[in-house]
């Protein structure tokens, strides 16, 4: 049976909002956290999740946003040296699995700015068993094409296709 590796967000207008408003939130908290980070030469470890925590709790983020931020803000700060790209304002974020609780009727409790929500999801059951989707492992929120996702986080996705790839002897083999 195919494993479910997405699902989707089914939230009411002001769940949609709050999705909105959390990722606006936690990517200007990461960015203020970079900033803040190397300026105190803060870059992994336990000085970086001070940081962290410390502007998490000035932009009035909950506990379970510390570790997402800690972790993208950490491989932020490994890339080489010169300007940093920012975290753009709707950019995905993924949380550790733990941070979501699944029912098997079509439900997900998920963190928010605003605390933990239970929203509705959209699953193909076609594709899976009726075992919740994505139990047992990390995932992103994505924001695409005006509608909310849960993508798994720990599969490999393929690079996007340049034409430096393209070997015009590959039909041969």
């Amino acid at each position: 049976m195919a494993e479910i590796d997405e699902v989707q967000i089914l939230p009411d207008p002001d769940t949609h909002q709050l999705l909105t408003s959390t990722l606006e939130r936690v990517n200007r908290a990461s960015n203020l956290a970079r900033a803040t980070a190397m300026q105190r030469d803060a870059f992994f470890g336990k000085e970086l999740r001070e940081v962290v925590k410390e502007v998490a709790e000035q932009q009035k983020l909950p506990d379970p946003f510390i570790t997402p931020i800690t972790e993208r803000v950490a491989a932020s700060l490994t890339r080489r040296a010169g300007k940093q790209p920012k975290f753009s304002s709707l950019q995905s974020l993924t949380f550790p699995a733990g941070a979501f609780k699944w029912s098997s009727d079509g439900k997900v409790a998920m963190p928010t700015a605003k605390g933990k929500r239970t929203i509705r999801v959209r699953v193909d059951t076609s594709r899976g068993g009726l075992r919740p989707p994505l139990e047992g492992r990390p995932a992103m929120l994505v924001l695409r094409n005006s509608e909310f996702y849960l993508s798994a986080a720990d599969i490999e996705r393929a690079p996007a296709s340049t034409d430096d790839d393209y070997d015009p002897d590959s039909w041969r083999s």
